[in-house]
């Protein structure tokens, strides 16, 4: 098994980070950017779509998931290769068992604030509604949570070459490997 699970709060640079391993010739995947992966639930478990500007009340009583069933998917398209799931979803940690690491994009606050205001960002997440003050309360938890349960932390907060190098050292992988 040679799949690793990147993951981090929203504004950790997940995103960029597999377009980068990709840029790279690395197989990497932007969960986010799948729509039969990833996709916001209620409490019934229904596929819903997110309003424009999501409150803490909607926030309280949705998720956001990953498909099992596409997930088994995309771990067998890509079972003979380094593969890197760069996202992060609230039934992420139910697939540990499928992973060959996990990696923690670690930030800081400010950093995950400045970067949630850049206008460039294509995931608007962190910037609408009470998504930002739900990302300050959750970012230190979250993060604290990852690491209890092994996750190798990487210091998103370099420049993105250097995060990419890191991710990669840890695994032993040469671009284009």
């Amino acid at each position: 098994m040679s799949t690793y699970l990147v993951t981090g709060v929203s504004g950790a640079g997940k995103s960029t980070l597999a377009h980068e391993l990709e840029r790279q010739g690395i197989a990497a995947i932007d969960t986010d950017a799948d729509a039969e992966l990833a996709y916001f639930v209620d409490v019934d478990g229904a596929v819903v779509e997110r309003p424009l500007a999501p409150d803490f009340a909607w926030l309280a009583t949705h998720r956001w998931v990953w498909s099992p069933a596409r997930l088994v998917e995309l771990l067998e398209r890509h079972r003979d290769e380094p593969f890197f799931l760069c996202g992060h979803a609230d039934n992420d940690t139910d697939f540990l068992d499928h992973y060959a690491g996990v990696f923690l994009l670690q930030i800081d606050e400010s950093t995950m604030l400045r970067r949630l205001a850049d206008p460039h960002r294509a995931n608007d997440f962190g910037a609408v509604g009470d998504t930002r003050e739900q990302l300050k309360l959750w970012r230190a938890d979250f993060q604290h949570r990852m690491l209890a349960l092994g996750a190798s932390p990487i210091d998103a907060s370099m420049p993105l070459h250097r995060v990419a190098d890191a991710l990669l050292a840890h695994i032993h992988v040469a671009p284009g490997d």
